[in-house]
């Protein structure tokens, strides 16, 4: 079996089997679907407590914020990053049960997808990164019309609150993740969020965004 992918700088390894082991003993926050890891990265810089790992199957766009985290302290290195290359729908057994905090910030493509139609398989990949008492925060902006060409499949259905209670939430429940609050993010807060994708899709076409927070089922 293929060992995880980590993206050190701008290369990729595979990690030492007692990569885990060999982990600092500090809450995990994982970054899902985190595109160039921006916001894996700043988080890191300001919460040094914390191990922050970033996730996208894109290598090459997650190399940005992988070379900065790399680079000496006084340019702005940092050694509580961490930048897997994996797909949502491939994660490597080396992230099972190891997260105290899943975010999903902006996501597109199939782990959108996954998310808003609900797909099972996705609402269980995410489920087996929580540990103990994990909670998870999805962030999630997307005009059905409008996108519909990079979205890819089936047209999705709009994101309201009544969508989110009637549809989102048994199907998460039945994946083990219990939507415990939710609500609509207003520009300023959806800026505040570091995110490079997500700028950009807050200052183009106007979309809703919506903040999904949840814990997940023991």
């Amino acid at each position: 079996m293929m060992s995880m992918r980590l993206l050190l700088g701008t290369k990729i390894t595979e990690a030492e089997p007692d990569w885990r082991q060999a982990l600092p003993r500090r809450p995990v926050l994982i970054d899902l679907g985190a595109g160039d890891g921006r916001f894996a990265y700043e988080q890191a810089r300001h919460d040094p407590e914390n191990l922050y790992v970033a996730v996208d199957a894109d290598s090459a766009t997650l190399s940005e914020y992988a070379f900065k985290a790399s680079r000496k302290p006084s340019r702005g290195g940092i050694g509580n990053a961490i930048f897997v290359v994996a797909a949502a729908e491939a994660l490597p057994e080396e992230l099972a049960g190891i997260a105290s905090l899943i975010r999903v910030n902006f996501p597109w493509g199939s782990l959108l997808r996954g998310l808003v139609l609900p797909e099972p398989t996705i609402l269980k990949a995410v489920a087996g990164l929580a540990s103990p008492d994990a909670r998870f925060e999805f962030v999630i902006c997307y005009d059905p019309i409008h996108d519909l060409a990079g979205l890819g499949g089936e047209p999705l259905k709009p994101l309201d609150q009544t969508r989110i209670d009637t549809v989102l939430e048994p199907a998460y429940a039945a994946a083990g993740l219990l939507l415990k609050a939710r609500r609509k993010l207003d520009l300023k807060e959806a800026l505040a969020i570091p995110s490079t994708w997500g700028r950009r899709l807050a200052y183009g076409h106007r979309r809703d965004v919506f903040l999904i927070e949840g814990s997940f089922q023991v």
